[in-house]
């Protein structure tokens, strides 16, 4: 299998992308109000102890209190409190001794209101949730994991030969010094100690800036350690010689890249390259249109039947339809051909969205449990390669199938709203974002070049460099010109205006009513809604298109309109957005992609 990671870095965000036989795997978008927080540490202040549901609540200084389970309390918790409470917190003051838990207390002994504790996001925010938090600290490095006032050495278990594991347990632990443990990362097989010296020296040193932040005494709450970017993180996690390229489109992250890999990975200095050309890196790598697909809510497959794939607040759910699929076949052998089709493009649409939680599938009934086996197969041999923790069930009665994955982050899907990392609720034009990505390629060569010509000592010799510099500057003004331009165009898009906040629908488009008056959104609801009364005999399943505003005022409330018309009259209604229709017309179309109406 050929492996890349593609990073492109923009103004005000970065996307990472995991390629796997030319293939978008998985999606990382980040920017400044979206910024990883896993593997941060925190001094925090206990707001609330909850023994009745096993919990306590902590002030780390986000909007909302971060989760400490008492699950997620480290065998050395008293170590730990005794730790903050020195003066001058050092690791080397306190006897840890080996071995497990040698405490009997209860928790809510050890934890009280208003008490200092140092902890580590595990969980970044969801929803409403706050971050979640552990007892149990360490610092990542490229081959070990050092983790403070314990003394453990740990080897992972994707190393399996046991004589490589005797080897590197031994020479970890070698290595190490006294109150520290140290776990043996899956990169670090057939390392030799001077490259595990160098990570674990890495490593000891972020742990001293730690304690120096504690010995300025700071007030709680307050960040003592920030964990990589999501860039670097990835970097650091993944690239490995299973990777034949990193592909980055930033020369100062380029440079930055190549010093860390030259120094962990030498060998791998050969498979980062820089991309230096104007069509954006996501685009030249072919994977621009996998990145679009994973903000649709529907998804084609190529046998002509399509995915649905919608977010409620307790879980993830996904219709799978046969759509015009199935020429010359049986029933059930289409419905087999589709399920099969549709396993495998769940699973990489799942892992590509990074859905976590709870996910269910609503695949095409089928009578064979032989049949309903192959399914389950075909679906679990997705995430053979997802590094997220998922557990998937059989295929119950009903033709659904439960999924759980591990959820460490928002999907991207939550967080963001189309490919570019767009928080918007319409999404940039095609044209402007290839004219801000050119623009920032050629301010990074006029860059270079001012360099080259600042190293020149003699200004005779100069003088086509900053012809050259001019010509980019003359391209760089005409691209602003079109970037505005294409931005007026944009703000002109969005005169149109959506939904009131009282329940009217604004516009000027022709009414969907036979009469001159515009009718008001719950005329045009109970419009809608009568339509599948009258037909809910003959169509469980339909799909509602219309115009994005009012596809959103639809999916405003909580019910959303599609799920209270389901409560209600047992009909599945899947809304799609289509920029040709005015605001107050509609068109029902069933699940054979065949129009059953059409307002005007």
């Amino acid at each position: 299998m050929s492996k890349e990671i593609v990073v492109n870095v923009g103004e005000t965000q970065t996307r990472i992308a995991i390629v796997e036989d030319g293939k978008l795997a998985e999606l990382y978008i980040e920017d400044a109000e979206n910024k990883r927080t896993i593997g941060n540490l925190y001094l925090g202040r206990i707001r609330k102890v909850m023994p009745s549901i096993q919990a306590a609540f902590v002030d780390i200084g986000q909007e909302q209190d971060a989760f400490l389970h008492f699950s997620d309390l480290a065998d050395n918790l008293p170590y730990l409190i005794k730790y903050l409470d020195l003066n001058t917190p050092k690791v080397e003051a306190i006897d840890v001794p080996p071995g497990g838990k040698d405490w009997d207390k209860r928790p809510s002994d050890l934890l009280n209101r208003g008490q200092e504790i140092l902890v580590q996001i595990t969980k970044e925010p969801i929803s409403n949730k706050g971050s979640r938090i552990s007892t149990d600290l360490s610092l990542a490095g490229r081959f070990l994991v050092l983790v403070p006032l314990q003394n453990y050495v740990a080897v992972s278990r994707k190393i399996t030969d046991e004589q490589e594991r005797r080897r590197l347990k031994a020479l970890a632990g070698s290595l190490v010094p006294d109150n520290f443990g140290v776990i043996v990362r899956t990169v670090a097989e057939d390392r030799d100690a001077k490259s595990l010296d160098k990570d674990l020296k890495l490593l000891m040193e972020r742990w001293r800036r730690v304690e120096n932040r504690l010995q300025d005494q700071p007030d709680a709450p307050a960040l003592v350690h920030e964990d990589v970017d999501m860039a670097s993180s990835i970097i650091r996690d993944q690239f490995s010689a299973e990777y034949d390229r990193l592909l980055v489109d930033h020369e100062s992250l380029y440079h930055s890249i190549r010093s860390y890999v030259k120094a962990v990975a030498p060998g791998m200095i050969s498979h980062v390259d820089l991309h230096e050309g104007d069509e954006p890196v996501f685009e030249v790598a072919g994977i621009q249109q996998g990145a679009d697909r994973a903000f649709k809510d529907r998804v084609e497959l190529p046998s002509g039947g399509y995915l649905f794939i919608e977010q409620t607040e307790a879980m993830h759910v996904v219709d799978v339809n046969s759509g015009r699929s199935g020429k010359g076949k049986s029933q059930a052998e289409n419905s087999l051909s589709v399920n099969l089709e549709a396993a495998r493009v769940i699973a990489r649409q799942i892992r590509l969205r990074d859905l976590g939680g709870i996910i269910v599938v609503d695949f095409i009934d089928l009578r064979s449990d032989k049949d309903k086996k192959k399914v389950y197969d075909e679906l679990e041999k997705g995430f053979d390669d997802d590094r997220a923790i998922t557990k998937v069930l059989p295929m119950s009665d009903f033709g659904l199938v439960e999924i759980t994955r591990q959820r460490l982050r928002p999907s991207i899907t939550t967080t963001f709203s189309s490919a570019s990392g767009s928080s918007d609720d319409g999404e940039t034009p095609q044209k402007l974002q290839k004219a801000e990505r050119r623009i920032q390629r050629l301010e990074q060569k006029v860059e270079k070049r001012e360099q080259e010509v600042k190293r020149l000592k003699k200004k005779d010799d100069d003088g086509d460099a900053q012809k050259q510099i001019q010509r980019l500057r003359d391209k760089i003004r005409s691209l602003e010109q079109e970037v505005e331009q294409a931005r007026d165009q944009a703000r002109q898009d969005e005169q149109t205006p959506p939904p009131s906040g009282d329940g009217e629908v604004s516009t000027s488009s022709p009414p969907v009513q036979a009469s001159g008056d515009v009718p008001s959104s719950n005329e045009f609801v109970e419009t809608v809604e009568q339509w599948i009364v009258d037909h809910k005999d003959q169509h469980r399943s339909i799909t509602l298109r219309l115009h994005p505003f009012t596809a959103a005022f639809l999916q405003r409330p909580v019910p959303t309109y599609p799920t209270r018309w389901f409560m209600d009259h047992l009909v599945r209604v899947h809304l799609e957005p289509d920029d040709e229709l005015e605001p107050l017309a509609f068109r029902v179309v069933n699940e054979q992609g065949e129009v059953l109406t059409e307002s005007s």
